[in-house]
């Protein structure tokens, strides 16, 4: 196949940082080409020099072997580069066809006013030529997360895109949705459509991609033939060891410990159904279930969030009326959400601002001035604890990679030396040397005695790190499993209704 993209030689240093060391990376035309590595690797470093977002230190890039400049992401655009981020660009308010031509609004050839019976027309075709059956009056508003992501596709492909990048993309899609994706991946793949694909779930990979090129420390380690490798040799390139994944916990007896939460009947207004069951001291329990089980609302009403409930809450064997987050954490519980970068982080503030952010009684003089000192000090123990990379608590969170960014929000809150830990999908998006490090530390959260509730929706995740796991299906429990006597297969057969 023609190279379409060949960079050589990129550096990209941030301060005293080389975030890039010397890359040389090539694309073929019509190929879809994974980029690996643990999160601050220097994937996305990569990907913003290709669209322009950064511009690159030292080195070269040629685009069907023309050497060019790429200075902005509309000069990428122009270069027919196209991108969908993890984070979705578009805009809510207006309807899919808006959204597919913003920017690039068809007009009248006469008048040059902007002809909204054109774009309508144009959107139509593009949906209806991958067999997306989506209106083109609908507003974003009303699509579900797999929708809108394959929107964004088609808003590149309106660009007449020849690179497409794809960070991501199929989180926060059903099964059936990431099929259709990978249906529409094939389909642009026949028309010469090349594509660069980032994800952290291998496989994935293994189903879609053709080529793959592992990064680590901002160094390019190799590119590899999917069809010609394996899981294991791609983890070992991406951390530089072997990493064990598949040890499944081993039984623990929780019976001699005291019961640290309990609810009976418990239900509040987000909930499909009322929910009974117990955690031990120190035991891991996971959670889990498809898409709309209702794991993510347990999460949020066990700390709180969701106001009043009906049924019981105890906690130490001590009825509480848990109805608020700040009562939560007078009562020593803690709370991972699942989108860390909304919900979990001051982006544009330091790491030992978000650290102490709700432990402020932590660092608190008598004269109501916050103890810079102690702060820091603090801080910097609990990185390094948590082995955040690099170990600087005066940088920006938002500069931090995936992975150590979730490491901080489970340092704000594990500084405060909580006894319940709500997790809600805690390694989604970060990569599998991460997602190791993440396990390690719930495992010494509970050697140290802390309760642990991990809500996700990966099966081997569970499988490796929890004692207990519930099934839930449309907010019920209709499974009570042990890892050591379960499988990925029955856990998924439970979640969709079967034995």
């Amino acid at each position: 196949m023609p190279e379409i993209l060949r960079l050589t030689n990129i550096q990209k240093k941030f301060g005293g940082i080389k975030a890039l060391k010397g890359v040389n990376f090539d694309l073929q035309e019509g190929e879809i080409h994974a980029l690996l590595g643990e999160n601050g690797a220097g994937k996305s470093t990569l990907i913003k020099i290709i669209t322009g977002v950064y511009q690159a230190n030292e080195g070269d890039i040629f685009i069907e072997n023309k050497k060019t400049t790429i200075e902005s992401p509309i000069a990428a655009r122009k270069q027919g580069i196209g991108v969908i981020y993890q984070e979705l660009s578009l805009i809510e308010s207006l309807t899919v066809g808006e959204n597919i031509f913003l920017g690039n609004e068809p007009v009248s050839k006469v008048l040059g006013k902007y002809n909204r019976d054109k774009m309508y027309q144009e959107s139509l075709k593009y949906l209806e030529k991958f067999g997306i059956k989506i209106d083109p009056k609908e507003s974003v508003h009303n699509l579900r997360m797999g929708q809108k992501r394959i929107i964004e596709i088609v808003k590149a492909l309106a660009l007449d895109a020849k690179i497409l990048l794809l960070d991501e993309p199929t989180t926060g899609m059903s099964a059936k949705e990431i099929d259709t994706l990978f249906e529409i991946m094939d389909s642009l793949r026949k028309k010469k459509v090349t594509m660069i694909y980032i994800s952290h779930y291998l496989d994935e990979v293994f189903r879609v991609c053709d080529r793959a090129t592992v990064f680590r420390n901002g160094e390019k380690i190799n590119t590899f033939n999917v069809g010609e490798t394996n899981t294991d040799e791609l983890v070992k390139a991406m951390i530089g060891k072997n990493v064990q994944l598949d040890k499944v916990v081993a039984t623990k007896d929780f019976s001699a410990k005291d019961t640290v939460l309990k609810v009976e009947n418990y239900k509040t207004n987000i909930m499909k159904e009322k929910i009974s069951f117990e955690v031990k001291e120190s035991e891991i329990l996971g959670v889990t279930g498809i898409i709309g089980a209702g794991k993510s609302e347990l999460a949020t009403s066990l700390f709180g969030a969701a106001g009043d409930f009906k049924g019981s809450f105890f906690i130490n064997g001590k009825s509480e009326k848990i109805n608020s987050t700040i009562k939560a954490k007078n009562l020593h519980m803690a709370f991972i959400p699942e989108d860390r970068k909304s919900e979990g982080l001051f982006l544009e503030d330091t790491i030992e601002e978000n650290t102490l952010r709700a432990n402020i009684d932590l660092i608190e003089k008598k004269s109501h001035l916050l103890d810079k000192a102690l702060q820091t000090k603090l801080a910097t123990k609990i990185a390094k604890e948590l082995e955040l990379s690099p170990l600087d608590v005066k940088m920006k969170t938002k500069n931090l990679s995936g992975g150590n960014q979730q490491k901080v929000v489970i340092a704000k809150w594990l500084i405060g030396v909580p006894q319940i830990i709500i997790m809600d999908e805690p390694t989604r998006g970060i990569d599998v040397g991460a997602k190791s490090e993440i396990y390690n530390q719930i495992r010494k959260l509970s050697d140290l005695g802390k309760t642990t509730i991990v809500m996700s929706s990966e099966y081997n995740e569970l499988l490796r790190v929890c004692d207990r796991i519930l099934v839930l299906r449309l907010g019920k429990v209709v499974g009570e499993l042990y890892p050591n006597k379960t499988s990925t297969q029955e856990i998924l057969a439970l979640s969709l209704g079967g034995n």
